[in-house]
């Protein structure tokens, strides 16, 4: 592990560096301005990510843990996590396409709200979700 600057911290100032040094060197040029914001705003995805993921991770796997009556916490990894949480999905998703899950179930509609709300707060916090 890194002493500071962190990686989230490090990613931002990639950002800025782009937004405020090369973003108006290349401004003559639409595929370069277009590349360059592109950049800058994954650049915020994967530090809101390195920030955010692993908690949100933790709270996706509690749901859907929950959902299914299932006790435990998951993997400790945060790639881990977020394959178990692949796996948690894919077994809803069964549920779902097999017909065992109606489309009235406030409890469907209530896990999916909250997932994606989750997942735009790291890829698009602008994004309005309430």
């Amino acid at each position: 592990m890194q002493d500071r600057p962190d990686a989230p911290v490090l990613l931002e100032a990639i950002a800025d560096f782009l937004m405020k040094e090369i973003l108006p060197a290349v401004k003559e040029s639409d595929a370069l301005a277009y590349k360059t914001l592109v950049s800058w705003n994954m650049l915020g995805v994967v530090s809101r990510e390195f920030r955010e993921g692993d908690r949100l991770a933790e709270k996706e796997i509690a749901r859907l843990l929950g959902y299914f009556k299932e006790s435990g916490t998951g993997p400790d990894t945060y790639p881990e996590k977020l394959a178990f949480i692949r796996e948690l999905n894919a077994r809803l998703a069964k549920q779902i396409r097999d017909g065992n899950v109606s489309n009235e179930n406030k409890v469907i509609w209530d896990l999916a709200r909250e997932a994606l709300k989750e997942k735009l707060s790291v890829a698009n916090p602008r994004f309005g979700t309430d």
